[in-house]
């Protein structure tokens, strides 16, 4: 249909936008146009690279099954860390995971594609630390520039997803060109300006991380996730974003970055509550 979806970010619980196009799809009402950010970003970039919301099933039960498929810890920087830190040295470590398996991962699913061969009109952001510029990529002209965000229209589609999946802290920045890119929830957590910006004018938007619970086991990667959550949220209410429809599926509020246990539940939960929107979805759609 002729539409747009935004998906925001929200670590494992993401995969609930899979629910959502397993619901779309059954009422064929699947999109024209996809933008996400984070882990919304894997999903819009899976779509628009023509992977079968089959093929992301499979791939939400691998990381279930095996999560160390994508995460690769930086043993050394860690050991390296605390001496530095402790004799005033230069620290070197960047991200508790370097990023490289999430990188391969990603890359074997979309073959090296260019987000120049999308036929899917796709929308991804990430924020380059050094500019403080949200760079959005996108394979399609854009309409109606906004301040502070810089398009561009070549890239790797890999290296761009796991770009916008880089929260800072827990993965390290990602080297593209002369920009250094952190997970575009710092600026867009949820897209859907960037997508009108490209003359998209119906949007649905999915937003996931509405019911996130503060973290009860503190752990470093909890606290750093959480912290990132709040500061998306409270920024997600202070911008005008113009979507048709906003859909807030209700997740399981132990769900958080790295549950990946829980991603089967929150799939499950994105596709009851995406059936029960679809009238809704059909009336903002008119």
């Amino acid at each position: 249909m002729d539409y747009g979806l935004a998906l925001s970010g929200g670590g494992a619980r993401g995969s609930a936008h899979i629910g959502i196009l397993m619901a779309l799809a059954e009422e064929n009402m699947l999109p024209s146009s996809i933008a996400g950010t984070s882990a919304g970003s894997i999903i819009a970039g899976l779509y628009a690279a023509n992977i079968s919301i089959d093929t992301m099933q499979k791939i939400a039960q691998i990381l279930t099954s095996h999560p160390t498929t994508i995460l690769d810890p930086d043993i050394i920087g860690m050991l390296l860390f605390f001496p530095q830190f402790l004799t005033c040295r230069k620290q070197h470590l960047t991200g508790l995971l370097k990023g490289h398996k999430l990188n391969n991962f990603l890359c074997s699913y979309t073959d090296g594609k260019e987000i120049s061969d999308l036929n899917t009109q796709l929308v991804i952001p990430a924020v380059d630390l050094i500019s403080g510029n949200t760079i959005a990529f996108t394979n399609s002209k854009v309409k109606s520039p906004l301040e502070n965000v810089v398009w561009k229209t070549n890239g790797k589609l890999c290296d761009i997803i796991t770009a916008s999946c880089s929260v800072p802290g827990i993965f390290r920045p990602v080297k593209m060109s002369k920009y250094y890119l952190v997970d575009g929830g710092v600026t867009h957590n949820l897209p859907v300006n960037l997508l009108m910006s490209t003359g998209v004018d119906k949007i649905i938007a999915v937003d996931i991380g509405v019911d996130y619970k503060t973290p009860h086991n503190n752990s470093i990667t909890e606290i750093l996730s959480h912290s990132f959550s709040i500061m998306s949220y409270n920024l997600k209410t202070c911008l005008s974003q113009g979507e048709r429809l906003l859909l807030e599926p209700s997740l399981d509020k132990n769900a958080g970055l790295l549950t990946f246990n829980m991603i089967n539940d929150c799939i499950k939960a994105g596709y009851i509550y995406g059936k029960k929107m679809i009238p809704k979805i059909k009336d903002a759609l008119k």
